[in-house]
């Protein structure tokens, strides 16, 4: 299929699917830009040609039509999978803009959407934070679930991933939180592999010393390491919003009011 399609008030073409995709992919044309195809009656929006008659939610990058379950909405937009990175990418780079309109607080706690992109400023200390996003997957269980521990920990591990509830969040960091949190992943894994060999090393020399330098090498890197690293914490998810705490208080002061 050939289509023409109109850049800085001329037209261009013909161009087949994958080269107006290539073109979408680029940058040098938009959802919008104004196309035709033989068989069209007049120049249409390109989002809007290509779904014609097509069921489900139209992709703001590439203006293909898609199952709502093949789609995420970032900052109000309906993405596919395959152009994600791309989306996110031109938020980065400063092309499209996050807003707050997904940000709200609720004492202590930041409301949200999963696939929000949070604006440049750091959730740990409210600084400037420039384009970086860190990408979080957060998961939650209700506190009850955790009861099942008691029955066996492989329990809980089934329930958990079961019965949990999945969100994901684009937060920004400044240049000495996002140093800070690499440390503590640093920190959590070495001090897990050094654990790990001590533990080893024991079960060779038959020595209960080294077993439980391992075991206490392993846990005090662990926890050491996880509060370095940390972000936010998922406190409640549901199939519309996430609950975090860990975010600045000025960072919250500056948000409205949740009245869910």
């Amino acid at each position: 299929m050939s289509w023409f399609y109109v850049d800085a008030g001329r037209q261009n073409g013909p161009v087949s699917d994958s080269q107006l995709d290539e073109l979408l992919r680029l940058g040098k044309i938009s959802p919008t830009t104004m196309v035709w195809r033989e068989g069209m009656s007049n120049w249409q929006p390109l989002n809007i040609s290509r779904a014609a008659g097509q069921p489900g939610l139209v992709c703001a990058v590439c203006g293909k039509a898609f199952p709502p379950e093949e789609v995420v909405k970032i900052n109000n937009s309906p993405v596919c999978a395959q152009c994600k990175p791309i989306f996110l990418q031109r938020i980065a780079e400063g092309v499209l803009t996050p807003s707050i309109g997904n940000l709200w607080r609720q004492n202590k706690r930041l409301v949200t959407r999963s696939e929000t992109i949070f604006p440049a400023r750091c959730v740990r200390c409210n600084a400037p934070a420039g384009t970086f996003r860190l990408n979080r997957t957060l998961y939650w269980i209700h506190n009850a679930y955790v009861l099942t521990v008691f029955l066996s920990p492989l329990v809980l591990i089934i329930v958990y991933m079961i019965v949990r509830k999945k969100a994901v969040v684009h937060i920004a960091l400044c240049e000495a939180h996002r140093v800070q949190r690499t440390a503590g992943l640093a920190i959590g894994w070495g001090s897990f592999a050094v654990g790990i060999i001590l533990v080893v090393c024991a079960g060779l020399f038959e020595s209960g010393w080294w077993f439980l330098s391992g075991v206490l090498v392993a846990m005090i890197g662990a926890i050491a390491g996880a509060i370095l690293a940390r972000t936010v914490t998922p406190t409640k998810i549901d199939k519309d919003y996430v609950w975090v705490s860990g975010v600045h208080r000025d960072f919250l002061a500056e948000l409205p009011e949740w009245n869910g």
